[in-house]
């Protein structure tokens, strides 16, 4: 769900500046010149006109162009005036940016503008990603920077930014001591690792909530202690590291053979992962199976 800049009759004329018509694509389109002169109203609504206005500005079509316009789409020729065209804008409203806010935030969040963008931008669906909102400053009292944009005409996007104070209540998986990139979790649950409530600014990505979303994973970066557990920084686990045993099938038709070898990549399940022969010091690769097996096929010598 997305919201709208709220805009009134009276600041829409006023923006729309010497009846000029609301661009809302793109581009200036048949659909928008019939808007403009209702005898233009036989073009073919998606006809490519020009191109949309900047927000603020307004893009004239002179009666010359009109009137090659109406040649082309043998429109009869008739007392043609210039027309006008604009994109509409509008102050911000603070409802309609706190309703964005909290499309990405908890719904017990508590949501305080302290200071918005207060010059007019393009009327749009309002969006403030998550991710953009910025750390509090150590000497700020809790008020954050949260960068967001206005999306309009289909595929434009103007900035806009606010400074907010937010508070949420969430719970966190917290790591009790330091972390290195991809250490395996799944047998250090309990020493590692606590769930707290935590009351605050919200996180900036989506993080572990429960010690179900860390078990069996390993991470992979750097978690200093204290840190909550963002999921981007989880993945499974090796089935195989460096240095494991691993039992080798190699299957031609209907021989087989099977010996003992040294693992020297990681890998997970259907992964091909690289292995030293311990006999020969030879280093190749299989495909992972279950149960740390990996298997080579090879095609049978044909028969003669």
């Amino acid at each position: 769900m997305t919201f709208r800049l709220t805009i009134v009759a009276v600041l829409l004329a006023s923006v729309c500046a010497a009846d000029c018509v609301p661009v809302t694509t793109n581009r200036i389109t048949g659909r928008d010149l019939a808007k403009a002169n209702p005898a233009f109203a036989a073009i073919p609504a998606t006809y490519i006109v020009g191109i949309a206005p900047e927000p603020g500005q307004r893009r004239t079509i002179s009666v010359a162009e009109l009137e090659r316009i109406a040649a082309a789409n043998r429109i009869p020729r008739a007392a043609f005036t210039e027309v006008c065209f604009t994109v509409p804008t509008a102050k911000l409203v603070e409802k309609d940016v706190v309703a964005a806010m909290r499309q990405v935030l908890s719904p017990d969040a508590e949501v305080k503008i302290v200071e918005a963008s207060n010059g007019d931008v393009p009327v749009g669906s309002i969006e403030f990603p998550l991710v953009s909102l910025q750390p509090p400053a150590a000497d700020a009292g809790g008020v954050q920077l949260w960068r967001g944009f206005v999306r309009y005409a289909e595929t434009r996007k103007a900035p806009i930014w606010a400074r907010v104070s937010v508070v949420e209540h969430f719970k966190a998986v917290v790591a009790t001591r330091d972390l290195a990139p991809n250490t395996a979790l799944g047998s250090i649950m309990g020493s590692f690792f606590r769930v707290e409530e935590r009351t605050g600014p919200p996180p900036r990505e989506k993080i572990a909530t429960t010690l179900a979303d860390v078990a069996g994973r390993q991470v992979t970066r750097s978690i200093k202690a204290g840190d909550v557990i963002p999921i981007a920084a989880l993945t499974a686990a090796w089935d195989v590291r460096r240095g494991d045993p691993i039992r080798v099938e190699v299957r031609s038709g209907e021989a087989h053979l099977s010996f003992d070898a040294i693992a020297e990549s990681p890998a997970r399940e259907g992964d091909m992962v690289e292995i030293r022969n311990p006999g020969s010091g030879r280093i190749f690769r299989a495909r992972l199976e279950p149960g740390a097996r990996a298997v080579i096929v090879l095609s049978p010598t044909p028969k003669l």
